[in-house]
């Protein structure tokens, strides 16, 4: 009887496990649904003008424009919908646009803006040199307007959709007013 148990449980053990390789090689993605890390839902909102970073958009103007700090103010004020022209050359890279956009107070975590941009649907096929993000494109050499006030849905569909093409840049600069 002792015998006949422990085949029960070896004869158990081998099916749950002989079921479980069937359900993870069929369906991959459900291997990355269980991994994945989705960042919590807050880290997913606008963080607004007055959220806590490094430093803000209006510091880039005083520093890489050359503005003052009243000019620098002024040019946000001047602004009707609140944003800000983000442009991304050929030599951005992901890292680099993930940590800008936290670093200045664009978005609240990187993590919670590179999960949206993996997540979002991308209708706009990448131009040449995209940024890859996942299966996801960033197009390079365009410029896209954005702010504090969206969350981490709205700037990825702005950035996966939404290019501003131009051909030329005599400054350089990532941000512009």
């Amino acid at each position: 009887m002792k015998l006949l148990t422990k085949y029960k449980w070896l004869i158990l053990i081998i099916l749950i496990t002989i079921g479980g390789l069937i359900i993870f090689q069929s369906k991959p993605e459900t291997i990355m649904t269980l991994v994945s890390n989705k960042p919590s839902e807050e880290s997913f909102q606008a963080p607004g003008r007055d959220w806590p970073s490094e430093k803000k958009v209006e510091d880039y103007f005083v520093e890489h424009l050359r503005m003052s700090p009243e000019e620098a103010r002024q040019a946000r004020e001047r602004s009707t919908d609140g944003t800000v022209m983000l442009r991304i050359r050929e030599t951005a890279t992901l890292e680099g646009l993930l940590s800008n956009l936290q670093y200045y107070g664009l978005v609240r975590d990187k993590e919670a803006i590179r999960y949206a941009l993996e997540n979002a649907k991308d209708t706009v096929p990448g131009h040449a040199n995209p940024i890859e993000v996942g299966e996801n494109t960033i197009d390079t050499w365009a410029h896209y307007r954005i702010s504090e006030d969206m969350d981490a849905w709205e700037i990825a569909d702005i950035l996966l959709n939404k290019p501003n093409y131009f051909g030329f840049d005599e400054y350089n600069y990532m941000f512009m007013p």
